[in-house]
């Protein structure tokens, strides 16, 4: 996020760690692992070298700050340059996601056609020219036993259909009140973790959406570790449970230098004849 990389308080924590303890920081929209797992007293974790700090506020997953080969610091230095992020950084980080989400909401929005009356018939008054990539389906299951593969192959397929916004759906949700808010957002990609930790009102909206969803709505990936047997077995809608099994990617049988592989997911989930404008 380049308006983070010039942020004066990014600058400024950058500048600070780098003096005090040697370490630089870099930021992660997509978080490595789920926010309940990393959650703990600390405020961060390590995997290998790296220091992880989850960044949240008001309830909005903000990604990760990650000070590299910050693990071998001690307990109190870890604890010093988490406060430092979560002074400097993470309110603005917060400000700055809040900021683009409504922008592009309502972007989205001004690309659903706006019509009006003519005479005797029905005009577009705006339609978006942008094209992206189209896939066969709006609705994509990936399943695999680990959150962070998961997370890779979506964002991996939501760069290559070149949608303007990836958003996990639990920091929307609250702003999601009826299928049609779910049609509006036109340029976005939806990515749900885990959909058995949806509530029952938002699984209830979002298979509302899906029974009724057009070509131009919201891609939606959906993230699961449930094979297409146990998806069978849920106590969910008939209309749901098709849907998740239509298009459902079962990546840890892929070897894992091929799970985000472009020809593959290509293969896959996209229509290689057409674009979508």
């Amino acid at each position: 996020m380049n308006d983070l990389m010039t942020d004066a308080g990014w600058i400024k924590a950058n500048s600070l760690i780098k003096e005090k303890y040697g370490k630089s920081l870099s930021y992660r929209a997509i978080k490595l692992i789920s926010a309940q797992d990393a959650e703990n007293k600390t405020g961060f974790y390590s995997i290998g070298d790296d220091l992880v700090i989850p960044l949240k506020l008001k309830d909005y997953n903000l990604g990760d700050i990650i000070v590299s080969r910050g693990s071998v610091l001690d307990q109190q230095q870890k604890s010093e340059i988490t406060d430092l992020v979560k002074f400097l950084i993470e309110p603005k980080l917060y400000n700055m996601q809040l900021k683009k989400q409504e922008e592009n909401i309502v972007k989205a929005k001004s690309h659903t056609l706006s019509l009006v009356d003519d005479g005797d018939e029905i005009i577009a008054l705006y339609s978006s020219e942008k094209s992206t990539r189209k896939t066969l389906s709006q609705v994509i299951l990936l399943k695999s036993h680990t959150e962070l593969n998961r997370n890779k192959v979506a964002l991996k397929i939501h760069e290559m259909t070149e949608r303007n916004l990836f958003v996990h759906l639990d920091d929307i949700a609250a702003s999601l009140a009826s299928k049609e808010d779910f049609s509006s957002l036109t340029d976005i990609t939806i990515y749900i973790d885990d959909i058995e930790r949806l509530s029952g009102k938002t699984l209830e909206l979002l298979h509302a959406y899906m029974d009724t969803a057009a070509g131009d709505g919201p891609l939606i990936l959906v993230g699961s570790n449930l094979t297409m047997e146990a998806i069978g077995q849920k106590n969910w809608s008939e209309g749901l449970k098709k849907d998740l099994m239509g298009f459902y990617f079962d990546i840890d049988r892929v070897p894992l230098s091929q799970q985000t592989s472009e020809e593959i997911l290509e293969l896959l989930f996209f229509d290689l004849d057409s674009t979508m404008t």
